[in-house]
């Protein structure tokens, strides 16, 4: 077969329908953009398909919340589907862990340019230009994946995989995550490595792309291709910052792929983090904050901005932020810092940090005594199975399976033992002695 050039485009975690969370309040402007945010995302993407002449669309999960079964989201996903028929443009979805390929057949009418993918045994679906192949989808492992249907040589479509480019579907909820470039199963009570086996097989068979679905932005390379999350397409929360959008993915005819992240979310969170001393004035910080935010480049679709600042430090400045009359106060000098320099709206939020890291202070070579003590001996006594026991109930918890809180999941199974109790007395330290 010969190779031929060709780009598609690659959306994970729509969200549709699902609210935005610590907004606060917000103008009644901003908040019926916020409550279409991800609907306008969705419009963006398809928008983008159209312009950038694709061949296809990719969803790797979680384009709604079956729960909640939202009509608005199943109008919304069938209309833009319709208006990718009309220019012959195909979707191949990979169902997530809040969009089940049930309720894709129960609750859609779908187009013959849809394809749902829900089955690792499921033949691959080849992708036809000029009646050439050009690509081969397939779905690679899901959060239900098991060894039952493997033969001598693993899982059946592999071996049946022979297109000249080929795609793998990982969709929101497969659980794996990666630590030095390469899958790993999620140590979690009930989780198996077998997703984890069927990616690095994936992987050992040539795959070209691997499109990743958690929701969390990654690009893993390895020899013959490249793993890709383009990150959920509208951030529902400050955890996940920056613009948002889908990817658009360019193969040359040598194969070579090339990515260009495509900003579409009206919406985008922004976290910054400055530090007050006794010295700092009212001007001063105004201008800080304006140059912070003068430094982030607005995208073209980007409407308004959620702006968390974390402020640690003291003096009389930073105390008198306590007050919500002052945080007014400073977030019009901010505005007004601003006035001309960006087109968007922003909408401000204050974190003070108080409390100092005792970890970054001289440490206290004084024995522990009271409380302190009797804290310390308690926290030494079985801390192995104390720790893998809050491990495994944090991870179990339904809200970690959302998007947002990919980041979440990764830091508490990065977490050892012997952090977590070195940090934990040096917390007690501070408040216990």
């Amino acid at each position: 077969m010969s190779r031929q050039g060709f780009r598609f485009v690659h959306a994970t975690c729509l969200c549709l329908d699902e609210p935005l969370v610590g907004t606060g309040t917000l103008s009644r402007e901003d908040r019926e953009l916020a409550e279409d945010a991800t609907f306008l995302t969705w419009d963006g993407i398809v928008q983008t398909c159209l312009a950038s002449q694709c061949e296809f669309l990719l969803l790797t999960g979680n384009s709604f919340d079956a729960s909640v079964n939202s009509l608005r989201a199943r109008v919304a996903l069938e209309r833009g589907f319709e208006k990718l028929a009309a220019h012959e443009i195909s979707v191949f979805i990979a169902p997530g862990s809040r969009d089940p390929a049930g309720a894709w057949r129960r609750r859609f009418s779908l187009p013959p340019n849809v394809t749902v993918l829900a089955d690792e045994d499921q033949d691959p679906v080849a992708v036809v230009r000029d009646q050439r192949t050009i690509a081969s989808v397939y779905l690679v492992a899901t959060a239900q994946s098991d060894e039952a249907n493997w033969n001598a040589s693993g899982p059946a479509a592999l071996q049946r995989n022979q297109g000249p480019f080929q795609i793998g579907l990982v969709p929101a909820g497969t659980p794996i995550h990666w630590e030095s470039g390469r899958p790993v199963p999620i140590q979690q009570t009930g989780v198996t490595s077998t997703a984890a086996a069927l990616v690095k097989a994936a992987i050992e068979h040539q795959v070209d792309y691997l499109a990743l679905g958690e929701g969390v932005p990654r690009t893993e390379h390895f020899a013959s291709g490249i793993a890709h999350d383009p990150g959920c397409a509208q951030s529902l929360s400050a955890a996940i910052s920056g613009s948002r959008g889908c990817s658009v993915v360019n193969v040359a005819t040598d194969r070579t792929v090339t990515i260009d992240p495509v900003a579409v979310a009206p919406i985008r969170w922004e976290t910054v983090q400055l530090n007050v001393d006794r010295s700092t004035n009212w001007n001063d910080l105004a201008e800080r904050m304006a140059l912070a935010m003068m430094e982030r480049i607005a995208d073209n679709d980007e409407r308004l901005w959620i702006a968390t600042w974390r402020l640690t430090g003291e003096g009389t400045v930073f105390e008198s932020l306590a007050d919500r009359s002052a945080q007014d106060k400073l977030w019009a000098q901010v505005e007004a810092e601003l006035e001309g320099e960006t087109e968007v709206r922003r909408a401000h939020r204050l974190e003070r940090v108080v409390f100092r890291d005792p970890e970054a202070q001289e440490p206290d070579e004084r024995p522990a005594t009271g409380l302190l003590a009797d804290f310390e001996e308690l926290l030494d006594t079985d801390p192995d199975g104390h720790f893998e026991l809050v491990q495994r109930e944090l991870l179990s918890r339904d809200w970690m399976s959302l998007p947002e809180m990919a980041p979440l999941r990764q830091a508490v199974q990065r977490l050892s033992r012997e952090r977590v109790q070195r940090r934990a007395k040096s917390l007690a330290a501070h408040w216990l002695d």
